[in-house]
């Protein structure tokens, strides 16, 4: 039989422990309101394959630090810094999003989502991905894409409306509305919900009653359960694609931005652009000028001067 080293690694972001028949995944960033950043998420991926093939581990809990947030989602400080200026690098964590979502959803062991704060922006992929959630009462949920200039593309857009209904999905993800413990057992995004002080009890008996299970009946029931789940991941694919487009518009920066200068967010700019014909990622139109004074190309439409050596633009002729 070979020789498993399950837990003999070493990680920044995440702990990583056995717990009775579990295997317990902790977000340690608390600091960072337990946001993910490339690394966390390259962490969570190698625990989740040492995870599912460990002997002993019967499920997989994922979690975080401390009660205040179980995620914050995305590092906005990390995507500020590091790849504002570097499209191919944001690809590549989305990337790495999608493999995490991915390997939860096929880890051949149960993944329970051990739900300790609140779960913000793209940090509702775990429990929508997860087989089962156990969450805090005083935890909420809340999505904050379309308030920062960008789309929840990674999990929530496809899993929400299956979870909740179609309109109660738009709800949360259109109008931001945050979902309580209570109602997110009403609506069934829960498994079950439970005090701060008793939420480890409720995970290690769902862990136990699932350990009297026998293995390979469960893990083929999660794999048939998971076909509705696996078909939005053509769709998150297609907005990987969209985002990395999307990241340098003018909604995205600001957005961001703002969370990243602690101000207010202003969405005006971005609705003149609209209103005004064109879209956040081109705000003066498409990227067809060329300068006659120094070659540049791909200039703004609607500039007036060129931007490298500042040559007067030639002035667009309006259509009849």
């Amino acid at each position: 039989m070979k020789h498993y080293t399950t837990f003999e690694v070493n990680y920044e972001d995440i702990t990583f422990a056995p717990r009775g028949h579990a295997a317990v995944i902790t977000l340690n960033r608390e600091k960072r309101g337990n946001s993910f950043r490339r690394q966390t998420l390259d962490e969570i991926i190698d625990a989740l394959d040492r995870a599912g093939e460990a002997p002993g581990v019967r499920s997989v809990v994922i979690t975080a630090a401390g009660s205040r947030f179980f995620s914050t989602g995305g590092d906005v400080n990390d995507y500020h810094l590091r790849y504002a200026d570097d499209m191919i690098g944001m690809r590549s964590y989305e990337r790495a999003l999608e493999r995490v979502f991915w390997e939860m959803i096929h880890c051949p062991k149960p993944v329970i989502h051990r739900i300790n704060g609140d779960v913000v922006g793209g940090a509702n992929a775990f429990h929508l991905a997860a087989d089962f959630a156990v969450m805090a009462k005083t935890a909420k949920l809340q999505q904050v894409g379309v308030g920062i200039g960008s789309v929840a593309g990674f999990g929530p857009t496809q899993w929400w409306p299956q979870s909740i209904s179609d309109k109660r999905a738009r709800d949360v993800l259109m109008a931001l509305k945050p979902v309580p413990a209570e109602l997110a057992l009403e609506w069934g995004v829960v498994n079950s919900i439970a005090s701060t002080e008793e939420l480890d009890t409720a995970v290690d008996e769902l862990v136990e009653r699932l350990s009297g299970m026998f293995p390979d009946a469960l893990r083929y029931t999660k794999v048939a359960l998971n076909a509705a789940k696996e078909n939005g991941f053509r769709e998150m694919t297609q907005a990987r694609e969209w985002l990395t487009l999307h990241f340098p518009s003018m909604e995205s920066r600001e957005g961001f931005g703002a969370f990243f200068e602690k101000r207010a967010i202003s969405t005006k700019a971005s609705w003149a652009a609209v209103d005004s014909g064109h879209v956040t990622v081109a705000p003066y139109g498409g990227y067809s000028v060329r300068c006659a004074g120094c070659g540049a190309v791909a200039l703004p439409e609607d500039h007036k001067f060129c931007g490298m050596c500042g040559e007067a633009l030639p002035e667009r002729k309006a259509h009849a």
